[in-house]
């Protein structure tokens, strides 16, 4: 995925608060939040460096789908085990994780400042979007796909290793 194609991607995510809010609720009441022991963010973290220990080897590979997609599922395990650390859930769905996030306030101005860095649209909770929009074209957008670049990879390699390395400070 080229920058061009990671501004081309439209983030459909509820803008203010109390659109969160009720989208938050949604997620509740279709029982896709599951209340686990806390310690149970461990066994996320272990996946989510699966993850990165694969996406290494699809890098190396230039497999630039495979590094998006593997990014990605980094990010979502890494938020499964911040959101069992702080709050005793995980979440079943990928939006419903990112509404998490952004309701209950589990990162700061400070990652979103080095994520910018990275790339200027993941300066607030719309990277998780625009991340997880990546993931849905990298695997299912069977013309797209083939645009991917070593540029969008590395992209979201980037995003996953600060984020990953957010939440591993987080949950200690």
């Amino acid at each position: 995925m080229s920058t061009k194609l990671f501004n081309e991607i439209n983030v459909k995510f509820p803008k203010d608060e109390k659109m969160i809010a009720r989208s938050f609720e949604n997620c509740e009441k279709r029982k896709k939040f599951v209340a686990v022991s806390k310690e149970g963010y461990i066994d996320h973290l272990t996946m989510t460096k699966d993850d990165l220990l694969s996406l290494k080897t699809d890098f190396d590979n230039k497999n630039w789908r495979w590094v998006i997609t593997k990014a990605y599922y980094a990010v979502f395990h890494a938020t499964n085990a911040l959101l069992i650390n702080k709050l005793g859930f995980y979440s079943k769905d990928h939006v419903c994780a990112i509404l998490a996030l952004k309701k209950e306030d589990l990162i700061g101005k400070e990652l979103y400042s080095e994520l910018s860095k990275i790339y200027g649209r993941f300066s607030d909770i719309f990277g998780f979007a625009i991340m997880f929009e990546a993931r849905k074209l990298s695997q299912y957008d069977v013309a797209k796909w083939k645009e991917l670049t070593e540029n969008g990879a590395i992209i979201a390699r980037d995003f996953a290793k600060k984020y990953i390395s957010f939440v591993e400070v987080e949950c200690k």
